[in-house]
Order: C-alpha cells, then structure tokens, then sequence
C-alpha cells in the first residue's frame, strides 16, 4: 500500500496548491500591467523555490538531496492548513534522527531562511539611502554562531550552516529581484532598491507570524507598510497580490517536477546507509565471515 499512499499524499500536495492558485488568480485586480515582466518574475521565483528545497536538504542530509527536496515540497503545502505550524511540524517527523536533530534540523531551516530575507532586504534598504537598515546584513552570522555552541549535539556542523545560509542568501537575493520585476510591472521601475528591501523584509515578517497560514495576508500587509509612504497603496496591494500568484504557480511548477512519486522512494527519509556500506567493506575482507541474517 505505501506506493498507493505516496501518489495519494503527492495529489492531494498538488490539489492544494491549485486550490490556492485559483484563490489567488481570482484576487489579481483587473488593471494594465506589463505583463511580459511576469515571465522573468516566475522563473526566478521558481529558481528561489528550489533553493529553498535545497537549503533543507543541505541541513538534513548534507547536500542537494533529491528526496529531502521532495519532502520538504511536499510538507511545505501544509502551511495553507490553519494554524500555521504543519509544515515544519511534519518535517519534524519525517526527518529521522534523534529527537535533538530532528528539532534542531527544523529550527535551522527557519533560521536560516529568516536571517537571509532579512539580511538581503537590510541591504537593499540600506543601499537605498536608509542605512540604520544596515545592522540587519549581520543576521547570517547568528545562524553560524549557533552551529559552534551546539557542535557535536546534533547533526548541524558549521560546514552545513555556512551552506545553507549561502544557498538562502542566493535565493533570496532572486526573490527580491522577483517582486521587484512584479511592481515594475505594475507601476514601472521606480526605486527597485526600496522595493527589494521591503520585499526581504515583509517575508520574514510573513515566516514570523505563524497564526496565519503561510503568513498569509501579514506579509502583504508589511510590504504595504514599509511601501506606503513612496508608493500608491493601490499599486502596493496590486503588486502583492499578483506576486502571491506568481509564488504560487513556482511551486506548483517545483512540486510536480521535484516531488512527484518514484520507484526509489521506497527507502525512508533519513535512513542511515553507512551499516550497509560498513557490512559490504567487512565481507570484502579476506579471512573475516559475517554472520548471516535470518
């Protein structure tokens, strides 16, 4: 039953992001835009997408693994339940470990995330002409920082912090460049800087506040916020909304290709390979008998 179960879990992934889709398409407001920038905006934003997927692979398993991308794309539609908590929640279960490294694995994952929009969004603000936003470009280090005090307690090294927080760092940095191309097409190219930071800065906003799902609403809200005085409210909420869509259709597009079912994915996530290659090293070994299974 589990290759039944695995397609069941992957279609309903699937009708859950459409359902949004369609929710958000039917809030896209009937007014020009300069639609051709929208297709440079969704491509980045599904390059950004994968990092994210990428970046929890890097903390659970060490690199870009397939399956560990897959799952978190999977888990990751659980943020559209109430509550707000599902999908780090079942990737607490799902990752396999001790205890400590599943919870540790999971805090990482939102920590680094948030300390890379926050860090690329200060950045954007401060080159803008506000420097006090500045201080945020320390934000990576804390994540490092972290990794240090806790060595040895969990499976975080140092090595997959710095990784992971590369990796945010670079997607974050097409993310900006996504809203920014979602605004100009809905006002034109008027301070792209400004934009890029409030766009960091709105979706760490967004990850904090976990009583609405996805920080639905409370990231748009915060992108108003920090836009309002140097941009209409209605091209603010414009923009917002169709960028909402537009992250939505990325990870559609990122869940079909990277999550959808496979003969290889029978073995659990987080299943220790080493014994088997330790056993198959023993046996090689001439004059050494292993003793036979039951």
């Amino acid at each position: 039953m589990l290759p039944v179960l695995r397609v069941a879990r992957f279609v309903v992934a699937v009708g859950i992001v459409v359902a949004m889709g369609v929710v958000a398409v039917r809030y896209v407001p009937s007014r020009p835009l300069t639609w051709w920038l929208l297709a440079p905006a969704f491509a980045v934003t599904v390059v950004w997408w994968t990092l994210l997927a990428r970046g929890w692979a890097i903390l659970a398993s060490g690199g870009a693994d397939a399956g560990h991308m897959g799952m978190w794309c999977r888990t990751q539609v659980l943020r559209y339940l109430p509550g707000g908590i599902w999908a780090p929640t079942s990737r607490v279960v799902l990752v396999g470990g001790t205890a400590a490294d599943r919870l540790a694995t999971v805090a990482a994952e939102n920590l680094v995330a948030l300390c890379a929009a926050l860090a690329v969004g200060g950045a954007a603000f401060a080159l803008s002409g506000r420097p006090l936003w500045a201080l945020l470009v320390l934000a990576p280090l804390g994540p490092i920082v972290a990794a240090r005090c806790a060595r040895g307690r969990t499976r975080l090294d140092p090595a997959r912090l710095r990784a992971a927080t590369a990796n945010g760092l670079v997607g974050f940095v097409g993310y900006a460049g996504a809203v920014v191309l979602v605004q100009a097409a809905v006002s034109g190219f008027d301070q792209p800087l400004l934009v890029a930071g409030a766009a960091g800065v709105s979706w760490a906003v967004g990850l904090v506040v976990v009583f609405t799902p996805g920080g639905l609403g409370a990231r748009e809200l915060a992108y108003a916020g920090l836009l309002a005085p140097s941009f209409a409210h209605g091209d603010v909420a414009a923009a917002a909304v169709v960028m909402r869509a537009v992250t939505i259709a990325a990870e559609l597009v990122v869940l079909l290709v990277v999550a959808r079912p496979s003969r290889g994915a029978n073995r659990r996530i987080g299943e220790e390979t080493q014994p088997k290659a330790e056993a198959h090293a023993v046996k090689s070994q001439p004059g050494v008998k292993v003793p036979a299974r039951r």
